[in-house]
């Protein structure tokens, strides 16, 4: 028993003095990284050319004679500003940060500083294609957009949009809650997504039987899609931020689920925009919207939640989700 208690106790200070020398080893091998660093690099997970809208991560590696490691360091855009950003919140002491680009192109130098040791690198924004402008046969009376001209149109020929009695389409004119809502119910519709309904009654005070948005409001309404108040506000301009809020509550999940997107992972790389923090009522619309392609932004990097949306972005919209219900075979929701 006592032989046992001694070899026992000489492994545990063989232990301990192993511990020591892997303590004191430990010790001396950081102390000799940080001595013997010769310089920072900074790495992209790829390569330094992307496209427009693209994102890139980037590693700053310490160079150590005979291996490199990831370091901290501060990041900073030193040219370039206006072409894109850094996704994270601050890239100071991070091993590594995300360079978002904007939709234009152009070259961006960026930079990284760690222990002393600084090393610049330049991304390249490929200069975005030009899109391909469909011809189209106009078949209002009023000019339409070049950018909107086929979005308008083909919804038009679904059956999803109309004009005025007029003959115009009113591009310019700013959308209204009624006229969001019916459009959005006519392309659910249209895509097999929702049936009509011969049951509606009234749910709001100020959308009677005989309004044009009387249908549509009660299915919405029905489906908790809009607000569970006494009136709708039909009249009432709507807002690219509220506009945001209803696709991401009625179809983001769904768009999301076709992309194989997880919503914490969409919230958790943002913020997209410059002037829609993570603590904005529309983050999390705005987020799914842009990572879904529906709502892509203004070019300077804004998403712009207070401005009034306009006939030809609404038709841009929705002619953006037909294709991703298509694309992503979405049967129902």
């Amino acid at each position: 028993m006592h032989s046992f208690w001694r070899k026992a106790t000489g492994l545990s200070l063989g232990l301990v003095g192993l511990s020591t020398l892997a303590a004191i080893s430990t010790f001396t091998l950081t102390a000799n990284n940080l001595a013997g660093l010769r310089g920072v690099e900074i790495r992209p997970f790829g390569d330094f050319s992307i496209d427009p809208g693209e994102r890139l991560l980037l590693t700053a590696e310490g160079d150590y004679v005979t291996y490199t490691m990831p370091l901290r360091g501060n990041w900073k855009i030193e040219r370039g500003e206006d072409l894109g950003y850094f996704v994270e919140k601050q890239c100071d002491s991070a091993k590594t940060c995300t360079f978002q680009a904007d939709d234009q192109g152009g070259d961006v130098t960026i930079s990284v500083e760690a222990n002393g040791r600084t090393n610049e690198a330049v991304i390249h924004i490929s200069k975005p294609k030009p899109a391909e402008v469909k011809v189209i046969e106009n078949p209002f009376k009023d000019t339409l957009p070049t950018w909107a001209g086929e979005p308008i149109v083909d919804l038009r020929e679904r059956g999803i949009i109309y004009g005025y009695e007029d003959g115009r389409y009113g591009a310019g004119d700013l959308l209204t809650r009624g006229q969001l809502i019916t459009i959005f119910h006519r392309t659910l519709i249209k895509m097999n997504l929702i049936a009509p309904r011969n049951d509606c009654a009234m749910v709001y005070n100020d959308v009677p039987g005989g309004h044009y948005a009387y249908d549509a409001a009660c299915v919405f309404r029905r489906n908790y899609w809009t607000d569970s108040l006494s009136s709708l506000g039909p009249d009432d301009n709507v807002t690219r931020g509220e506009a945001a809020s209803l696709i991401n509550r009625v179809i983001g999940s769904a768009m999301l689920d076709t992309k194989n997107l997880r919503l914490g992972k969409v919230i958790a790389d943002g913020p997209y925009f410059t002037d829609v923090p993570i603590s904005h009522m529309y983050y999390g619309d705005t987020a799914v919207t842009k990572a879904t392609g529906i709502m892509k932004g203004r070019p300077d990097g804004t998403f712009d939640t207070e401005s009034t949306l306009n006939r030809a972005e609404a038709a841009t919209i929705f002619w953006r989700i037909i294709k991703e219900v298509q694309d992503g075979g979405i049967r129902g929701l």
